[in-house]
């Protein structure tokens, strides 16, 4: 997944040293032009025929993990707000890249949880633990979301954080350490019909 033409090309907005805000069609400066982009991708892929609710369940993945970029940096990002996604699907398959360039999982979950101190620890706490980085909110339950429906439905995820990365491939977990950081966050789903 991480090798694929557009993920090279998002990975590299997101872990560049500087950039300025992009007037392509792949960058949402806002949650407005996320949530248009992501609703013209349910149109495209129900148009494909794909298998009944799949549309809706890439929907409701992508639009937590897109949220979460705006949630969670708001007045925070590093240097341009809003996420860059992309994407390209066929008759039988699909691949949905989005990244932002904010703080990351650990700065966001450190100020509920000081005693985080890695980016993998971060990761395992945002995947598996009920914790909200909008604390005194009582949330916590979206990334937990994403991992159960994606373990569920055939659909394949990679997502980064700071140099912690997580994946579900073929419902297989795996937890790594990347040699390259991004400041903020980035993932890959996938979906391939049966």
């Amino acid at each position: 997944m991480t090798d694929h033409p557009l993920a090279r090309t998002i990975f590299a907005w997101a872990e560049a040293e500087q950039v300025v805000e992009s007037t392509s069609d792949q960058y949402c400066p806002t949650r407005d032009v996320l949530r248009a982009r992501l609703d013209g991708a349910v149109i495209f892929l129900n148009r494909l025929h794909y298998p009944e609710g799949i549309s809706d369940i890439l929907n409701a993945l992508l639009s937590e993990i897109g949220g979460n970029s705006f949630d969670h940096n708001l007045a925070r990002w590093k240097d341009i707000p809003g996420v860059c996604f992309a994407k390209e699907f066929f008759e039988a398959s699909g691949i949905f890249v989005l990244a932002d360039r904010g703080q990351g999982i650990r700065t966001t979950l450190q100020r509920v949880v000081p005693s985080i101190r890695t980016d993998e620890e971060a990761l395992h706490v945002a995947f598996l633990e009920r914790i909200s980085g909008r604390a005194p909110e009582h949330r916590g339950n979206g990334l937990k979301f994403v991992r159960q429906t994606i373990m569920e439905d055939g659909i394949d995820l990679f997502f980064q954080s700071g140099t912690a990365t997580y994946s579900i491939n073929h419902a297989q977990e795996t937890w790594q350490s990347a040699k390259r950081g991004i400041p903020g966050c980035f993932a890959i789903l996938s979906y391939a019909r049966p």
